[in-house]
């Protein structure tokens, strides 16, 4: 038997085997009609794919999470959609940079719920690119169970790339902060209703109308992204989270948990309630049975545990030591030292039991000052940047005019006939005295921008620590980086130097600062 003929008979004796059967790899036009050079890319069975984006918060030790703020400051069904404070972290980094999750790209499709939860192989086709919908939240779950469980098998099999962890339905908070924009929007832009938009919200979403969607359920992907690269986020499907709904009480989330929250809008949902404020609930059961809907599904996450590892362990508890414990405070000047060396020091329980507590509440509210601090230094850094960025181009257009007035006054008109000239000719006296005062203007705007940088140095100087600024360097960085001012990184990294320098030396050196923030703008 020749050897071609030998494998198709060997083919064919797997595919009589159960569990066993052949599958083609899917097209990517199937599972990533988008394809990006970020893209993570999970395996699937039946040789399928799941697609992934990082969604990077500005956060890099376990126990560093920051604040976000959910919802809109819309009044009406304040109840469920007011705007409240939270906190977003992720659970992987890499190399110690900034942490991370997973979201998928695309909300899950028929053929990639099929390949998990059927026997047999489904074949990769345009007609099961749709997202699946009418299926119920512990389909959903029992989908993820499914999945992670193929996946562990096949790490045994085959390495892979990405830290351990699992997949999941998002919580309310990962789903909006990458909705929104995460870290690629500025903060304002990150409370806007809806992320920033190049074109108009049918670009971006399918909603109801005959503009849009039109009544029907649309394939994936083929409309625009959000800035974090993730499609169809609002409209064509609605989406299941992982976590019960709850109601907002204004500066926290209610304490009744409730139904299943339902998130992004759908193909029947209208055009003015798309937002990535928007959210719904839905009873787990609707009469007898499950809750099911034709536009609801779902997409995932990628996550894991917090607790990993004895050395993680370690870790997490010693940053949690040093929560609101006063770091840099001398020990004379260390409240929370001195709190419980008197504690340690007391007999009696009830008291001890009471100084523990009042030692809990100060170490609180000092984590709470300190998070407010750097947030407060953060915001003066990015300041003292686009000052920077801000003096060198008023001084360019101050040099500019003075070359300008120079050229006319000193080479091109003759002093001794500009009184004699008529007011619409070039070289007379009014049409130099404009020049001139258009040179003084560009001159005080550049040098009150000036005045007002060198204000910022040192007031940053005199209100913080040289080492608590030097602290919040890779996090605005990574702000300014990722929400679309990288062309201000260089002039982060020199009004650090301006800083440091000040506070070195305790001179004011404006026309250095200006000279060094022009070289930046003459090498860009």
């Amino acid at each position: 038997m020749k050897r071609n003929s030998r494998s198709a008979l060997w083919l064919i004796v797997l595919g009589l085997i159960p569990g066993l059967s052949h599958a083609e790899p899917w097209d990517s036009k199937f599972y990533n009609p988008k394809p990006a050079n970020d893209d993570v890319i999970l395996p699937m069975p039946c040789e399928g794919s799941l697609v992934m984006k990082k969604v990077f918060t500005p956060t890099r030790k376990p126990l560093d999470d920051v604040k976000i703020v959910l919802g809109s400051n819309n009044k009406e069904l304040g109840f469920a959609e007011y705007a409240t404070p939270n906190y977003i972290s992720g659970s992987f980094s890499d190399a110690g940079k900034e942490r991370y999750y997973l979201i998928g790209k695309y909300e899950i499709t028929l053929l990639q719920y099929q390949a998990v939860m059927n026997d047999k192989c489904p074949t990769a086709k345009a007609n099961l690119a749709f997202p699946i919908t009418d299926i119920s939240w512990f389909d959903a779950v029992a989908f993820t169970d499914k999945y992670n469980q193929w996946l562990l098998k096949q790490a045994k099999v085959k390495p892979n790339d990405l830290p351990k962890g699992y997949v999941r339905l998002p919580n309310n908070n990962e789903w909006e902060y990458a909705a929104r924009g995460g870290s690629k929007v500025t903060e304002s832009e990150f409370r806007e209703l809806r992320f920033p938009m190049k074109n108009n919200l049918e670009n971006y979403a399918w909603f109801s109308g005959a503009k849009s969607a039109n009544g029907k359920l649309q394939l994936i992907g083929r409309l625009e992204a959000n800035p974090l690269d993730i499609y169809d986020i609002l409209g064509n499907a609605s989406e299941m989270m992982f976590d019960s709904f709850r109601m907002n009480k204004l500066d926290r989330y209610h304490g009744q948990q409730g139904g299943i929250i339902v998130r992004g809008g759908s193909y029947l949902t209208p055009e003015s309630s798309m937002t990535t404020a928007f959210r719904t609930e839905k009873p787990y059961y609707d009469g007898q049975s499950v809750y099911k809907s034709k536009d609801v599904g779902f997409r995932l996450v990628y996550t894991s545990e917090v607790i990993r590892s004895n050395d993680l362990v370690k870790q997490l508890d010693k940053e949690w030591q040093e929560l609101g414990n006063e770091a840099g405070v001398s020990k004379n000047d260390n409240v929370v030292s001195e709190l419980e060396k008197i504690t340690q020091q007391v007999d009696d329980e009830k008291t001890k039991k009471e100084l523990n507590q009042l030692n809990a509440l100060l170490r609180s509210a000092n984590q709470a000052r300190d998070e407010q601090r750097d947030r407060s230094i953060q915001s003066a850094l990015q300041l003292g940047a686009f000052l920077c960025a801000n003096v060198s181009d008023l001084n360019g257009k101050f040099e500019y005019n003075n070359n300008l007035y120079q050229t006319m006054s000193e080479e091109i008109c003759d002093p001794n006939e500009t009184d004699s000239l008529d007011d619409e000719n070039m070289c007379s006296k009014a049409k130099l005295t404009n020049l001139k005062n258009v040179l003084d203007e560009s001159k005080s705007a550049r040098d009150f921008i000036l005045k007002y940088y060198s204000d910022t140095i040192v007031n940053t100087a005199t209100n913080y620590e040289k080492e608590t600024i030097n602290q919040q360097s890779k996090p605005t960085l990574f702000i300014l980086e990722n929400s679309g001012k990288a062309n201000m990184s260089d002039y982060l990294k020199l009004y650090f130097k301006h800083i440091n320098q000040y506070i070195e030396s305790g001179k004011i050196e404006r026309n250095l600062w200006l000279e060094t923030c022009n070289e930046i703008k003459g090498r860009k």
